[in-house]
């Protein structure tokens, strides 16, 4: 099974939809469903053959809250606008990503900044024949259920004014199951504020970092 039709991607968006929001009030509350195995261990191997990167320095504010739908990224729980975008040629291999920035806190910027921030990062297949995008698809690396909710990121709460978010990624790049088909693909960060309690998010230095193997 591959990810070309993302067939795993609509049953859980729907979901997602379903979702009662009021399920977990914690951000490791675990749910369902899910698509990597929980607790196996999962790896790719390869040597580095091309680094790219794509950022913005300036900062962004989103409304968007994570307890909302019909938004972007898997599970349509995140802004529509993704605060970042590239393209990338994959082959038999690994990818792996790095992702920062800087993220402003809740006390400093106001009750209109949630608690806490959330980030996705996604590949979409574009179809060689017809140049059709794929849904997105999340990289490995990400806590699946955010709250109970399927919607798959890492977060980060600033105590006060601002604090940094670190984040690694990994994809395999293959034919068998969880693995993305080689090809060409939109890569995109996706955020949104924070459920419960509602309000958006606001940042700065926002940089990832591709490595193919």
């Amino acid at each position: 099974m591959t990810r070309k039709y993302g067939f795993l991607a609509v049953l859980a968006v729907s979901a997602a939809m379903l979702a009662p929001l009021a399920q977990g009030q914690a951000f490791l509350t675990p749910g369902g469903p899910i698509k990597h195995p929980q607790n196996v261990q999962e790896r790719c191997n390869g040597g580095v053959r091309l680094v790219g990167d794509v950022g913005v320095e300036g900062r962004r504010t989103t409304a968007w809250n994570f307890g909302a739908v019909g938004g972007g990224g898997e599970s349509g729980r995140f802004d529509p606008i993704p605060v970042l975008r590239t393209s990338v040629q994959l082959t038999q291999g690994c990818l792996n990503a790095h992702f920062s920035a800087i993220v402003g806190g809740q006390p400093t910027y106001g009750a209109a900044i949630a608690p806490t921030t959330l980030f996705q990062v996604t590949l979409s297949y574009i179809d060689p024949a017809t140049g059709a995008i794929g849904p997105p698809q999340h990289l490995y690396g990400h806590w699946e259920t955010p709250y109970g909710i399927y919607g798959p990121a890492v977060a980060i709460g600033a105590e006060r004014d601002v604090d940094t978010i670190g984040a690694n990624f990994f994809g395999r790049i293959g034919t068998t199951v969880n693995d993305f088909i080689p090809g060409t693909y939109i890569v995109r960060v996706w955020w949104a504020g924070g459920f419960p309690g509602g309000g958006g998010a606001t940042g700065a230095a926002f940089v990832l970092k591709l490595y193919q193997e």
